[in-house]
């Protein structure tokens, strides 16, 4: 992504803003929003691999794949 942006500084001239242009800040924006989603899946993964060996260890019946995908419905 080619980005013309401008940065605004203070009396020091150190940085303490950037503008870009609207459309950019739009993409960035739907980018963040679906990093998130992935983010939450693969926190949902890992979370159930960490219950399914919990379970394991503690000698609990593990359901069918066929009664979770049905309780999930």
């Amino acid at each position: 992504m080619k980005t013309t942006v401008q940065y605004l500084t203070n009396e020091a001239g150190e940085r303490t803003a950037v503008v870009v242009p609207y459309s950019d800040w739009e993409k960035l924006q739907r980018q963040q929003q679906q990093l998130r989603e992935k983010l939450q899946t693969m926190q949902g993964i890992s979370n159930g691999f960490r219950e399914v060996q919990a379970a394991r260890r503690a000698g609990q019946p593990l359901p069918s794949l066929r009664a979770f995908l049905d309780d999930a419905s």
